[in-house]
């Protein structure tokens, strides 16, 4: 089975290690250009894998380009796997391979589908996540599912922890199912999506901190935007951006020390634990 598959970040990287083990080869490898490293959260050199397992790394900024479109038909792969690509795939190149394209969502489809899932997921709350495996459609998150696991997530987790628990959930589901993949017996499952809304893209300025909410909802913001993502912000009296990396619920007075940053919530005051001072002050 001739698979090509096209990642850029972390999760991405795990899955590739998993189809490793499992024996299949991968010809082709697209990945990110070293120059997107700055912007691309969870990025990761993709070339070491390729160099150790003989596969061709080819570095593409627009998978959806002419020319990648053509060299993939020209490859003419059996199956593509994509995890960790941060554009949808054109419907061009789904339709290429023969076995069909499949994809990572890190979330339990159709919830949490569209962007940033488990960032998404930890804002709002929930106490369980997952990730699925689907067959891609031009159409995000939409596909027929194949399979999913799921996990908790627990209060001292954050978008660092419960992105690793997923890539590890991903690899074992790709471990199991790339073998019934390759016999055409993979299931299909119908995937709901339309019944469900679609989150959208988060960016540096939806981070924000609204210490008018409760000390719960302040401090899962805090852990869903932490590293490697640019971190929850609040302004301080000298209009000084400080970004919270880490915060703590205080639930007794005699918790705090002298040098403590405190701030008041709805409910609880809660301690600012890691932060960083950033150059950029508040609008007047």
């Amino acid at each position: 089975m001739k698979i090509v598959f096209i990642g850029g970040v972390e999760i991405g990287f795990t899955i590739l290690k998993a189809i490793f083990k499992t024996n299949y080869s991968v010809d082709t490898l697209f990945t990110l250009p070293m120059d997107m490293e700055e912007k691309t959260s969870g990025f990761i050199d993709f070339s070491p894998l390729a160099i150790e397992h003989n596969s061709h790394l080819i570095r593409a900024k627009d998978i959806n380009s002419q020319k990648y479109i053509d060299l993939i038909k020209k490859i003419n792969p059996d199956l593509i796997v994509v995890c960790g690509w941060q554009r949808l795939i054109c419907e061009e190149i789904l339709k290429i391979p023969g076995l069909g394209t499949i994809g990572f969502h890190s979330s339990l489809l159709p919830k949490y589908r569209g962007r940033a899932p488990v960032n998404w997921a930890i804002i709002m709350g929930e106490k369980q996540t997952g990730i699925t495996m689907f067959y891609l459609t031009p159409t995000a998150d939409d596909g027929d599912i194949i399979a999913q696991e799921s996990f908790e997530i627990l209060l001292n987790d954050d978008c660092n922890t419960v992105y690793k628990k997923s890539a590890a959930a991903g690899a074992r589901l790709i471990e199991e199912y790339l073998p019934k993949i390759a016999r055409s017996t993979a299931p299909r499952i119908h995937n709901i999506s339309g019944s469900y809304p679609a989150y959208p893209k988060r960016t540096p300025n939806d981070g924000l901190i609204d210490f008018n909410r409760s000390s719960l909802d302040v401090y899962n913001f805090v852990r869903a935007l932490t590293k490697p993502y640019p971190g929850a912000y609040y302004y301080d009296d000298n209009h000084a951006k400080i970004i919270v990396w880490r915060l703590e619920i205080i639930f007794s007075d005699k918790q705090i020390e002298t040098d403590d940053i405190i701030l008041d919530t709805q409910d609880f005051k809660v301690r600012v634990a890691e932060y960083e001072t950033k150059d950029d002050k508040s609008p007047k």
